[in-house]
Formats: C-alpha cells, sequence, structure tokens
C-alpha cells in the first residue's frame, strides 16, 4: 500500500512539472498554495522568488534529458520510499570531513551549490527541506551511490564497499 502512495505523490508532483513547463512557468503563480506546498511549505509568498526557479527549472530538465549520464546516475523509482537523509547504509562520511555529520553548508562542491539551486537561502540552507519534492526526489536521498558522489565530486561521503 505504500508504494502506490509513494507513487501516487511522486506522480503529482511530476504533474505539477508538466504543467510548469506546458505553461512557460506561469501556472505557479496561479496555483502558488499548490506549488509552494509541493516544493517550500516552510518559506512566505513574498520570499518565493519565481523568478529565480524558471531558469534552474530549465536548466535541470535539460541536464536530466539530454545527459543519459545524469539520467542514470540519479534516477528515482516512482515506488522508492520518501528520505529526509542520507542513507548511511549505503554511504559514509570521510574521515577527511572536518565539518559536522549534518553539516555541508561551508562545501563548495555541495550539489545544491553546484546547481544553484533557487531553494538555497542566503544562510546557505535548504529552503524546500522538509517537502514533499525533497523528499521523494534526489535531495533527500543524496548520495547513494560512489557514481553521484563522483559526479558533484562531493568532499563530504563516501560509498560503503557494497554499495
Amino acid at each position: 500500500m505504500n508504494k502506490i502512495k509513494w507513487c501516487i505523490i511522486r506522480a503529482y508532483i511530476y504533474i505539477l512539472f508538466l504543467l510548469f513547463f506546458l505553461t512557460g512557468g506561469l501556472l505557479p503563480v496561479l496555483l502558488m498554495p499548490v506549488y509552494r506546498h509541493a516544493f517550500v511549505p516552510h518559506l512566505r509568498y513574498k520570499d518565493i522568488k519565481i523568478l529565480a526557479l524558471l531558469p534552474y527549472a530549465y536548466k535541470i530538465m535539460w541536464r536530466f534529458l539530454a545527459n543519459k549520464s545524469y539520467r542514470t546516475t540519479f534516477a528515482v523509482k516512482m515506488t522508492s520510499p520518501p528520505r529526509m537523509h542520507t542513507d548511511t547504509r549505503l554511504v559514509h562520511i570521510k574521515q577527511s570531513w572536518r565539518s559536522g555529520p549534518n553539516d555541508c553548508d561551508l562545501c563548495d562542491a555541495a550539489c545544491c551549490a553546484l546547481l544553484q539551486c533557487p531553494f538555497l537561502g542566503e544562510n546557505k540552507r535548504c529552503l524546500s527541506y522538509g517537502s514533499l519534492f525533497f523528499a521523494y526526489f534526489h535531495c533527500g536521498r543524496f548520495p547513494e551511490t560512489q557514481k553521484q558522489i563522483d559526479y558533484y565530486q562531493c568532499l563530504k561521503w563516501e560509498a560503503d564497499q557494497g554499495a
């Protein structure tokens, strides 16, 4: 039963993405409460930078469609459970990591920094944390494999031998 729920939630977010692209990014303006709930539930309406989202969304979509390596490296099954944190059964923190275990704030190689994610706040904290998007897509589960770690040249994580 949970797998059906997870699939429905992912389909819902994919539909929001599709509607975003089909309307040239205008639908989130009209349906702001729906998009806010899915992507940045803790953010005030006045703090949502819709103009910053447009080029970012198109850049990520282009990367996903045009770059097979990216697409296969970051594939998430429709029935995968949501995650709010890295699965430490698959990866562990490198001994050379000098910051805290829950801290990537100062790392210039953090995937959100490299992607120039519009959900990255001025304090380098994720504005999308706790959202459906965060839990059901890559943010909440990064990293799961050495291939993902290598893609972003992540300084914090390394995959366990079996991963």
